[in-house]
């Protein structure tokens, strides 16, 4: 019987060659864990969505939406997709691990930004944003929270779930 168990939950820690590891958020529709490439040893943030949460909530189309947007972005400055897998009951967007927290974080935890690290940090926010509308996608939901920072201090923009496409 416990022998069981440790499979079931070794089984629930990888998923095809992703070793799973902590929760690094929560949303309304799943979790972010953290993941390790066991072949190449590369970290990856694995978004797991609940297919009955958002089918119950009628999301689909921005889940959707924003697998469709993050699968033609291509920017340093934009989390990157680099899969998606899915079950009966779950989706799992692999995705680029940025690691360094959210830009709303860093600035309640440190206070505000020198200016040459304010403008650094904005003229990277431009850079993606710049290219997303080169690429007819606009954000539609950019705040603090869906800014992170690498380790490095460089911006990424993520969620793009309520982004709009071009027709």
């Amino acid at each position: 019987m416990v022998r069981k168990h440790e499979e079931e939950v070794r089984k629930e820690m990888r998923l095809g060659k992703y070793e799973l590891g902590r929760t690094l958020g929560e949303g309304n529709f799943g979790k972010v864990k953290f993941a390790k490439d066991t072949v190449s040893g590369q970290p990856f943030a694995v978004k797991i969505i609940d297919k009955s949460r958002i089918s119950h909530l009628n999301f689909s189309l921005q889940i959707k939406r924003e697998i469709r947007t993050l699968k033609m972005l291509k920017h340093p400055n934009i989390v990157r997709l680099h899969e998606v897998l899915a079950s009966k009951t779950k989706i799992y967007m692999v995705m680029e691990c940025v690691m360094g927290g959210e830009l709303f974080d860093r600035i309640v935890s440190k206070g505000k930004l020198s200016e040459t690290e304010g403008r650094k940090m904005f003229q990277q926010l431009i850079d993606g944003i710049s290219y997303c509308h080169s690429k007819d996608v606009f954000h539609r939901d950019l705040k603090l929270e869906n800014v992170l920072l690498d380790a490095n201090g460089h911006i990424k923009i993520t969620d793009f779930g309520l982004s709009a496409l071009p027709q």
